[in-house]
């Protein structure tokens, strides 16, 4: 026969351990998910601290327009130069002041007319259809050649990586290279988040909210699996601590998985939120925005590693530089 106890308040602790005892089947199996879920997001963090995230890798098209456009850049240096001792030699007292409005206009007026200037007598450049923002940004009308082109948008020349970035593409200062799809660069996995390994991303916070979530229910069962006499014991306000933190844990990653899925469906990565117009929501900017299916995105894209994709792009600079000096000739 089973030993019965009563507490001081007349509750009884034998039914409590023995509902306890009862669950422990399942207290089991949500430890096995657990310890499963915490494996499996294991692996995805190093798949993605290994993985491609989609590294631009330069073609002979962007070689060629590396050479226009440093040609352009210094054909532009020297007639700023020109035009900026001409201005200065024809003010009355013989020194420029920099900071008044005339001379601020004048100087974007000079710079506009040098970009047109070098671009007109530039064969390629005009061929290219290259502008250049004030910013030293050279960019182009996206044809149909390039991946969503229509010749209504406008792609930029990453200077960095001397080539033609795709459009939802971004240079990231960290990795040094352009990704495409650039979502963010993660520091706890020391790689970006872009358009080819950001299903594996997804997976690893789907795999971690779902860990979180069990610990919190692992932790729930413990703290009402106590005998309600043990409230002053010295184990209890720990496990409410435990329990209060897990929970914590468990909706935050969930909140942040959630979020990360509807911006992968909708076809919106971190950055474009996060940088869109104060007027755009998310669903005028998913008009905006031009990228591959999900089906594309989940299944189309092969999986390499990080370091062939840096070696094959460090392998195509190469190119630029031997263009720069002997031209187009093979050597």
């Amino acid at each position: 026969m089973a030993h019965h106890d009563d507490d001081d308040d007349g509750t009884s602790t034998h039914r409590r351990g023995r509902w306890y005892e009862g669950d422990l089947g399942s207290i089991g199996a949500i430890q096995g998910a657990t310890c499963a879920c915490a494996i499996v997001a294991i692996g995805l963090m190093y798949v993605m601290h290994v993985s491609d995230p989609g590294v631009v890798i330069p073609s002979e098209r962007d070689d060629d327009a590396s050479v226009v456009v440093r040609r352009l850049d210094d054909a532009i240096a020297r007639a700023m130069e020109v035009k900026t001792a001409a201005t200065t030699t024809t003010t009355t007292t013989g020194v420029e002041n920099e900071e008044s409005p005339e001379n601020a206009m004048s100087y974007v007026a000079r710079l506009e007319a040098c970009v047109t200037t070098c671009v007109e007598a530039d064969e390629d450049a005009r061929a290219l259809g290259l502008t250049r923002d004030f910013g030293g940004t050279w960019t182009r009308l996206a044809s149909i050649e390039d991946e969503g082109g229509d010749g209504s948008r406008r792609i930029k020349f990453c200077s960095s990586c001397a080539l033609w970035r795709p459009l939802c593409a971004s240079h990231c200062s960290m990795c040094g290279v352009c990704v495409r799809g650039f979502d963010h660069h993660c520091g706890v996995l020391a790689n970006c988040v872009g358009e080819a390994n950001h299903r594996f991303f997804l997976l690893l916070l789907v795999t971690g909210a779902v860990a979180g979530v069990l610990v919190f229910i692992q932790s729930v069962f413990t703290l009402s699996a106590m005998p309600e006499g043990e409230w002053r014991s010295s184990a209890w306000p720990y496990v409410l601590v435990f329990c209060s933190l897990s929970g914590a844990h468990a909706f935050g990653m969930v909140i942040f998985a959630w979020s990360h899925v509807n911006l992968f469906l909708l076809g919106i990565t971190t950055k474009q939120y996060l940088t869109r117009e104060r007027e755009d929501t998310i669903f005028t900017l998913r008009r905006k925005i031009k990228m591959k299916s999900v089906r594309e995105r989940c299944c189309g894209i092969p999986m390499r590693s990080k370091r062939a994709a840096l070696d094959e792009f460090q392998s195509k600079r190469l190119t630029v530089s031997r263009k720069e000096l002997f031209g187009n000739f093979d050597v």
